[in-house]
């Protein structure tokens, strides 16, 4: 199991978020998770606090926005993975409450793929309005 931690600094403000996940090589499609692609698949349904150790239930927007992050780099794994199926798995996240936005799942993510598969980083700005306090990502495609 590998860890990714994602950190963006803004001014004052920033983002904090690591990941704690596992690839599994399947001969035949999962018979839990979500599909991502075709041969990637996502399953999300027992994360834990890596502080605590207690579990965390995802929302169905925060298992979208890891979603969004695997399907920003399932197309390269899917080209470097001889696999018919690919099941990563979520197993923990270290969260800050106070550094803790929804939207640093999908980089996050990505970039636990990107480290598993020694994958070309895609790069991915976090821009927050200051009126707001919301976080945008632009992902370069």
């Amino acid at each position: 199991m590998r860890t990714h931690r994602y950190k963006v600094q803004t001014g004052g403000f920033g983002l904090f978020l690591g990941i704690a996940a596992e690839a599994t090589r399947l001969s035949a499609p999962p018979t839990n998770g979500t599909p991502v692609s075709n041969r990637v698949w996502l399953d999300a349904s027992e994360v834990r606090n890596a502080y605590y150790g207690s579990r965390l239930t995802l929302t169905e927007s925060e298992v979208a926005s890891l979603q969004v992050g695997l399907g920003k780099v399932s197309g390269a794994i899917e080209l470097v993975e001889s696999s018919p199926y690919i099941l990563i798995a979520v197993r923990a996240l270290e969260i800050v409450e106070a550094d803790y936005a929804e939207v640093s799942l999908a980089p996050a993510i990505a970039g636990w793929a990107e480290s598993e598969w020694s994958l070309a980083p895609r790069r991915c700005s976090a821009l927050r309005d200051s009126t707001t306090g919301q976080y945008t990502l632009h992902w370069d495609e």
